[in-house]
């Protein structure tokens, strides 16, 4: 999905040491977005650009909470930024908040830009009115991720609860608007970059395909009276996908089938899916992919 850099309202000054050269150095302004899917869920975009369920289905998020618990700005000839960040969560629901503002970061391009998803602790700073409950129910769970919503179809309402206990590093990220590796710190300036997760990747039907479908239905056949939970989704197989009434999903006339492709799952049930798509969510500068370790 196409991202912008917004302005955020709070900031962190963080201490660095570095090497650069003859000690130039810049500001790295860093900000995170959850694209306009986090503000206005799914079906999202126009034309090309339009992201949207295949089996019809809606969804509109009422919180999107991330954690961040380090970020990393290093070269690939041995140097680095010795960027010292605080901890994070922020809820980019409510819009695309400034992470950190750092300060005397050494001017030179950084290509080994990272950053890692993990469980917070209660002393992270909160942005975007992060509420007490959900931050305690993110440390108690080891949840990196606390999504929740509602998603829509004829009539139907299914909301959801979504503690994600991953804890991920976004590595080698690659620069979405140029496609260079990591970033460029200017000498003297403001630079700025962005964080970017991709909320599509929860809901794809495979971690193979170069263009997987977005789905709910197997989701919302194993809903209960509550909101859909993570736990819920283990009652669901990826290779015999059910609906509400226990008749296989069909698509196409053929079975569907969750596909993981290579990627190592903890259970072969939706749960362990989703999971595992989770690990994926991270890009940098809108659609630029990282490795994830």
């Amino acid at each position: 999905m196409k991202s912008g850099i917004a302005m955020g309202a709070l900031l962190a000054l963080a201490g660095l040491v570095g090497c650069g050269d003859g000690g130039a150095s810049g500001t790295l302004r860093l900000t995170l977005n959850g694209e306009e899917a986090s503000r206005e869920g799914f079906p999202v975009g126009e034309g090309e650009d339009r992201i949207a369920f295949a089996d019809g289905w809606s969804v509109e998020f009422e919180k999107v909470l991330v954690s961040i618990v380090d970020v990393r700005l290093a070269a690939s000839d041995g140097d680095e930024a010795g960027v010292a960040v605080d901890p994070i969560v922020a809820d980019l629901h409510l819009g695309t908040p400034e992470g950190w503002r750092l300060e005397g970061v050494p001017a030179r391009r950084w290509d080994r830009f990272s950053y890692r998803f993990g469980a917070p602790t209660m002393d992270a700073r909160r942005v975007n009115a992060v509420e007490d409950a959900d931050l305690e129910a993110m440390v108690m769970g080891g949840h990196a991720f606390w999504i929740e919503g509602v998603a829509r179809r004829d009539g139907q309402e299914v909301p959801f609860r979504w503690g994600l206990p991953v804890a991920v590093d976004n590595v080698r990220c690659v620069n979405g608007v140029d496609e260079t590796d990591g970033l460029v710190i200017g000498e003297g300036g403001l630079s700025e970059a962005e964080l970017t997760v991709h909320l599509d990747h929860l809901f794809f039907d495979s971690l193979a395909s170069e263009e997987p479908g977005m789905r709910f239905e197997a989701m919302a056949a194993v809903a209960g009276e509550g909101p859909l939970t993570l736990e819920d989704l283990a009652a669901q197989s990826i290779t015999d996908v059910r609906d509400a009434e226990g008749e296989p999903i069909e698509v196409e006339g053929a079975p569907l089938i969750y596909d993981p492709g290579d990627t190592p799952l903890e259970a072969r049930d939706l749960r362990g899916f989703v999971l595992a798509a989770a690990r994926t969510m991270g890009h940098f500068q809108g659609e630029g992919h990282c490795d994830y370790e």
